[in-house]
């Protein structure tokens, strides 16, 4: 074992050939004149490029967003829902109003037949706030650049928490860039880089033992409370065993000023999101058939048998609290966090393809890792079979774009992980005996 330091509908249209070839030609004539203008080999150039390579290769009309047959308008995805519920806020509207979030989308070139529903707590308006704001093709523009450098700059970090490195390598910036999730979370325009920030974030004032920063990333990290649910439980056994109290105060007060911050605006916007789950007639989180085990059991036992469905996460939370009682006497969470990260997405009861992006730390630990031992990286089988996995998920999106069919990934990312443990683990053996 390695020390360390201590879709719905609109997911569903595929890519066509013939729009990814034109996408992928313009792509990379926008990458060699991108080269031309930055030649210098400093770092700052070398960030300048990576920047330019990944605005690039998220240009807006990009194949995935350009070629989907079921939006009026290309680009018109996910990130409507945070700007039509932002922009029903500030206008004294209910932004948890079906009816209301439906005009308002349909207003900026939106086709849905139902309305997409920002479902994250009301709190999460403190992030989407600011660009209700602006116009919507503002607003999208300004949320895929603070998103890229949100997930830039938490590829940078992590390199250096895994790294124990101040210099950042083009390894990390190549990582993030082709690890598909990224991208497709990008293109959609979901939150969830803003969760991954929040992982980083977690990581590095832990290091420094900041609690009041600590805090406020257990804020951002509630923004989607359900993704990272094994992570909650062992923060709670790890704050009580470690009696870190000052991180339990700086939470309660960072989240009571996040939760009643709606309430300046409208008082009724509680009563509001939890009437959204009483409304008849759409479609709630977990009518959708997500990439996870609880759609896939739905799917081949029924539906009716919940507690079938739920088992996996019951058999998740069993795990880790064996898993916590055998390791809390030495936790780390630079070591331990990437293998919570994985099984709470595999074994979830709701997440899609493109949260995986909050498993970039497991990739960083494993690579940076591989980087530092005296053999070629193609010899690890780690390495040879997290290229397998990401790009046989690459290539079934020209043919398969609905997200169930993507339940195997998450598991075979965990799968590989456990590899890699396992081949650290023998090469620590290995090097103990030679010596």
């Amino acid at each position: 074992m390695v020390k360390i330091n201590c879709l719905r509908e609109r997911r569903s249209s595929p890519v066509t050939r013939h729009g990814l070839a034109q996408s992928v030609m313009r792509i990379k004539s926008q990458i060699r004149n991108g080269i031309s203008c930055f030649q210098s080999e400093s770092i700052i150039g070398v960030k300048a490029q990576m920047v330019f390579w990944s605005l690039g290769l998220l240009y807006p009309r990009f194949a995935y967003a350009k070629t989907s047959s079921t939006a009026a308008q290309a680009g018109v995805r996910d990130f409507v829902e945070y700007w039509a519920a932002s922009r029903l806020f500030l206008d004294g509207g209910n932004p948890y109003s079906p009816v209301e979030l439906l005009d308002v989308q349909q207003s900026v070139g939106g086709s849905h037949i139902a309305p997409l529903i920002m479902w994250n707590p009301p709190w999460t308006l403190l992030f989407t706030l600011p660009f209700g704001l602006m116009s919507f093709t503002v607003a999208q523009f300004c949320w895929l650049l603070i998103h890229t450098f949100l997930i830039l700059i938490s590829a940078q970090q992590l390199w250096r928490l895994y790294g124990d490195s101040a210099k950042t390598s083009r390894i990390a910036w190549i990582l993030v860039l082709t690890f598909v999730p990224t991208v497709f979370v990008l293109i959609i325009g979901q939150i969830t880089p803003l969760i991954l920030a929040g992982v980083t974030a977690f990581l590095y004032f832990e290091r420094k033992q900041n609690w009041f920063a600590i805090g406020a990333a257990v804020l951002i990290l509630s923004v989607k409370p359900h993704l990272l649910y094994l992570f909650w439980i062992v923060l709670l056994l790890w704050i009580w065993d470690k009696r870190q109290w000052r991180i339990i105060w700086a939470s309660m007060l960072i989240v009571i000023i996040a939760v009643l911050f709606p309430l300046l605006f409208d008082s009724k916007i509680y009563s509001q999101y939890f009437a959204l789950y009483q409304t008849a007639n759409i479609a709630k989180p977990f009518d959708w058939p997500t990439p996870t085990p609880r759609s896939v059991i739905g799917i081949l036992f029924g539906s009716d048998r919940t507690w079938l469905q739920f088992l996996p996460s019951v058999v998740a939370v069993a795990w880790v609290l064996y898993y916590w009682q055998r390791h809390k006497r030495q936790w780390c969470w630079l070591e331990q966090l990437p293998l919570l990260l994985l099984v709470s997405i595999a074994s979830g009861f709701f997440a899609w393809t493109y949260d995986q992006v909050v498993l970039l730390p497991a990739i960083f630990e494993g690579a940076i890792w591989i980087s530092h031992q005296s053999v070629s990286w193609y010899r690890f089988w780690a390495a040879r079979v997290y290229i397998a996995i990401n790009t046989c998920h690459l290539v079934s999106r020209f043919w398969l774009a609905e997200e169930l069919w993507y339940f195997w990934l998450a598991p075979m990312l965990l799968g590989n992980y456990l590899i890699f443990r396992w081949e650290s683990s023998r090469r620590v053996v290995t090097q103990k005996l030679g010596a």
